[in-house]
């Protein structure tokens, strides 16, 4: 008797805890979330993919870019608003704006509409090309 009950026990030990493994990996990557649109108000915007948690090489790639970007006065000067979206946990505004690896860059315009997008990088040390998005953005008159 006490082994025909310890079997069923053990296979709903085993279902609960992966049921709880995957609720706790779901929640920190934001399966559960209410994903909001984004709220450009007729304003143009610098979308940048980042990632927060990936390989060491991936990782300092992603880094570089972060400094090369918080190193860009253009944006701060023009009023552009950039918004740094996590690629792993947005993967609905990754494919809206057919982004599939970070770092990368996408340019809107007013309209919300890409206008420009980098999603391939120049070089470890220096992935965003700055200058080319600055032309488009002069080029397409971007300024709020």
């Amino acid at each position: 008797m006490i082994k025909m009950v310890r079997k069923p026990i053990i296979l709903v030990v085993l279902f609960g805890l992966i049921a709880a493994t995957l609720v706790i990996k779901g929640t920190a990557m934001g399966w559960f979330s209410h994903n909001q649109p984004l709220a450009l108000n007729g304003q143009p915007a610098l979308l940048f993919f980042t990632i927060a948690r990936g390989c060491d090489c991936q990782m300092k790639v992603v880094q570089n870019a972060e400094a090369q970007l918080a190193a860009w006065q253009i944006p701060a000067t023009l009023g552009l608003n950039v918004i740094q979206i996590d690629l792993n946990r947005r993967h609905d505004l990754a494919r809206q704006h057919q982004v599939a690896r970070a770092p990368a860059l996408v340019l809107l315009d007013t309209a919300g509409q890409v206008v420009w997008k980098q999603d391939e990088g120049l070089s470890d040390e220096q992935p965003l090309d700055l200058a080319t998005c600055l032309e488009m953005m002069t080029i397409l008159e971007l300024n709020p």
